[in-house]
This record gives C-alpha cells, sequence and structure tokens, in this order.
C-alpha cells in the first residue's frame, strides 16, 4: 500500500504527468528489452561458433609451447 501526499493540486497534478511520462517511457524500454531477448536466441549459435573456435586456437598455441605468454620472454 502506498500513501502520498501533495501540499497543492499543481504539485499532483505535476507528478501525475511526471508518472505518466515515466510509464510512456518504460513500456518502450520493455518492448525494447524484448525484442533485444529474441534476437540473442537467434545470436547464441553464433558466439557458441566464436567460443569454439577460440577453445580450438588455444589448445594449438599450447601445442607450440606458446600458452598465454605469446612468443618472446621478457628479460628482467
Amino acid at each position: 500500500m502506498v500513501i502520498v501526499r501533495f501540499r497543492s493540486g499543481s504539485e499532483a497534478k505535476d507528478t501525475l504527468k511526471k508518472l505518466k511520462k515515466m510509464h510512456k517511457f518504460t513500456k518502450e524500454l520493455i518492448e525494447c528489452f524484448e525484442e533485444k531477448v529474441e534476437d540473442d536466441d537467434d545470436d547464441d549459435e553464433d558466439y557458441r561458433y566464436d567460443d569454439e573456435e577460440y577453445d580450438r586456437h588455444e589448445r594449438v598455441d599450447a601445442r607450440r609451447g606458446m600458452g598465454s605468454r605469446g612468443r618472446y620472454r621478457r628479460s628482467m
């Protein structure tokens, strides 16, 4: 339960106007998120492929003895 008190009628009207504007913005934001979620479902396969490709390259580098250090060592 929410209890709201206003000092004047104009303050109440002003607050109602702001709330309606926020409500409209929130509805638009929800629609954008829903569209993005639907698009992401299609893109998951692409991301999975990229991850597999990255893992394959990491294994090849490890076999060559490069690992995460790269080709050259830093001298101290």
